[in-house]
């Protein structure tokens, strides 16, 4: 659910506006008190990753100041150099941070510039490296890290973990990041830590948690006034709704950006033109895109990063252009670039590539090259789904470990507790011990309905429809009672694709599959079997009872109508076969088979119909 301060379909929204950090810094460090002195030192930290260059410039008054001080001064120096500025100066900062940390009291200093070391090997593309020397620092025992402390930590071995490709590790350290951002009492941390994991949730295509993460992220951000995390997030967001298929919600968070240019300055706002050019082709908005495509607009041909991005979106343009020649060429030219350089996967950029590629062969007449890349395509797909359910289970058990962590700190904060308050402990935590065993089987519970729900429409999927119509079956036979299967196909829809592409086919289906569950009733199962075919098991009901409530639902599907953006799309019919237990077979395949048969003669017959399965012997089934 969005949360409720984000408020994304307001284009012209303005950004909340931040304190004014800088006017507020001290104007001669050596002036001030030591008091005062370490007070500016907490808002240095404070501010590191709300406002940097604001905790930069704190840390030039304080190597102004000289003594104790510099060395405080060059870390936030190095720290807010190495996140949004010169490496080389940060390694500078950074030389003479350490000279500064160099009596035994000082390990938490030299510590944090260990830390600052290993996100400039990072910075710098030595993944390796950086895991190593974080590594190290993990070892060491005479460390007390401070909540902010711990969060740096764990902020950039999450995301050297990700570079890395350990995805489950990574995001347990990203929520762990989370937990200790929370624990600094500071907002800075919590923002940062909310869009690494939002944006972290839509690589790995969870796009549910990927939205909820980043609305948060953005609202606190706006609130704050921090620009450079708002315009993180907007990307997020635009990439995240468009996948989702809210395309006016895509659109609107790129307006957002355009119209906040001067606010969030972001000054030449070319450098973000891939996803202001996705919010115009969510809502076809064609010739709009293409200029935000156009070589001189955006440096993404020479950008491993976003090549695949930029291809696919151009294929696109191409095709509502009509183009199906140029856009094929555009999506080979990428995809071979892409073998020869051997650049890493992105999976969701490059299933819309091929999806791009297997419609531009199909329109140039070309379908057997078309069903091979629409091969590719499904393939991909399979792994983002399977990407996404992990995820999602690990985030799940990670927020709930965390919160039992959290529980252990509470009980050790009080230590000092009497043997009564002892026994009262113990009774609450077998309560919580049972709490946690409900709510451990509640996910379990929740996971398994996961895996027998189809993502996109929200029905049962195959797995759940074989697992269940056997027992329906069985049950009918010792009632002798009738049950009938229905295999529904939608009419022309490779045709609504080809036309009006995959976005308005997914709303097809959506708006098809929400008419399902409202129109049968609650004791039928209604799956989707694959691509635009549907299976209903409908217990209780003979072959009439059956016709006549698939041709009330027939009717109201022809009557529906259903926009994409600016583009109305044809109303849309379906055809069907009614097969009936026990009277056309005993087993579900049995019955499928003949419903298929009545499907199939449906669709002879013009298609928009209902058809009964023919008589014949059981003999003869398959």
């Amino acid at each position: 659910m969005a949360d409720p301060g984000v408020n994304t379909a307001d284009a012209g929204l303005a950004i909340g506006q931040a304190r004014p950090f800088t006017a507020a810094l001290p104007k001669a460090a050596h002036t001030r008190s030591v008091d005062e002195i370490k007070t500016w030192v907490a808002r240095a930290w404070e501010l590191c990753y709300l406002d940097p260059l604001a905790s930069r410039e704190i840390g030039r008054r304080l190597v102004e100041h000289g003594g104790s001080w510099a060395a405080e001064g060059w870390l936030q120096v190095a720290l807010a150099e190495v996140r949004v500025g010169d490496t080389t100066l940060a390694l500078d900062a950074l030389r003479r941070a350490r000279s500064g940390f160099t009596s035994q009291a000082n390990q938490r200093g030299t510590a944090l510039c260990d830390e600052v070391q290993a996100i400039a090997l990072r910075r710098a593309g030595d993944f390796q490296g950086s895991a190593r020397l974080q590594a190290v620092l993990d070892m060491r025992n005479d460390i007390v890290r401070d909540p902010m402390h711990e969060y740096i930590s764990l902020n950039s071995r999450a995301i050297t973990t990700k570079l890395l490709g350990d995805c489950d590790k990574a995001l347990r350290l990203f929520y762990a990041a989370l937990d200790a951002a929370a624990r600094t009492g500071w907002i800075g941390p919590r923002i940062t830590a909310l869009s690494n994991l939002g944006g972290y949730h839509q690589d790995l295509f969870n796009l549910e948690d990927a939205r909820t993460l980043s609305e948060q992220a953005l609202s606190m951000a706006r609130d704050a006034g921090a620009r450079q995390a708002i315009v993180t997030t907007a990307i997020t967001l635009i990439i995240v709704y468009h996948a989702i298929g809210e395309m006016q919600q895509s659109r609107a968070m790129a307006e957002f950006l355009i119209t906040n240019n001067d606010s969030l300055g972001l000054g030449d706002i070319k450098r973000l033109s891939l996803p202001l050019a996705l919010g115009h082709l969510a809502v076809g908005e064609i010739d709009e895109a293409l200029g935000k495509l156009e070589p001189g607009t955006t440096g993404a041909l020479s950008d491993d990063d976003g090549m695949t991005f930029w291809a696919w979106m151009k294929c696109r343009c191409l095709l509502a252009k009509g183009d199906a020649p140029g856009a094929r060429d555009v999506a080979e030219r990428t995809l071979r670039m892409r073998q020869q350089r051997a650049m890493v996967d992105q999976p969701y950029d490059t299933m819309a590539l091929l999806r791009a590629l297997a419609d531009a062969c199909e329109t140039a007449g070309d379908p057997a090259a078309a069903l091979g890349f629409l091969r590719e395509a499904h393939a991909r797909y399979e792994q983002l789904v399977g990407r996404s359910a992990r995820a999602r289970y690990t985030a799940l058990q990670v927020v709930h470990q965390l919160a039992e962590t959290q529980r252990e700190r509470d009980v050790a904060v009080d230590s000092r507790r009497t043997v009564e308050d002892d026994r009262r402990r113990l009774v609450e935590l077998n309560a919580a011990l049972q709490v946690q065993a409900a709510e451990t089987e509640m996910l379990h519970a929740k996971l398994r309905e996961q895996a027998l729900r189809d993502p996109l429409t929200g029905l049962h999927n195959r797995r759940y429809l074989f697992e269940m119509s056997p027992g329906l079956l069985e049950l009918a036979r010792r009632q002798s009672g009738t049950v009938c299967v229905v295999l529904m196909d939608l009419d022309h829809f490779k045709l609504l694709n080809d036309t009006y592409g995959h976005a308005a086919g997914d709303l097809v289906l959506q708006r098809f599959s929400l008419l399902l569950t409202q129109m049968l009733r609650r004791s039928d199962v209604v799956c989707r079997y694959g691509g635009e075919e549907f299976v209903a098991v409908m217990p209780d009901i003979d072959g009439e009872g059956a016709l006549a409530m698939l041709s009330r639902l027939l009717e109201a599907f022809q009557e529906q109508q259903s926009d994409l953006g600016r583009k109305r799309l044809p109303r849309g019919s379906f055809s069907a076969g009614i097969a009936q237990f026990p009277r056309h077979g005993n087993t579900l395949e049995q019955l499928l088979s003949r419903a298929d048969r009545g499907l199939y003669s449906a669709k002879n017959q013009g298609r928009a119909r209902i058809e009964m399965a023919p008589r014949t012997g059981f003999g003869t089934l398959t």
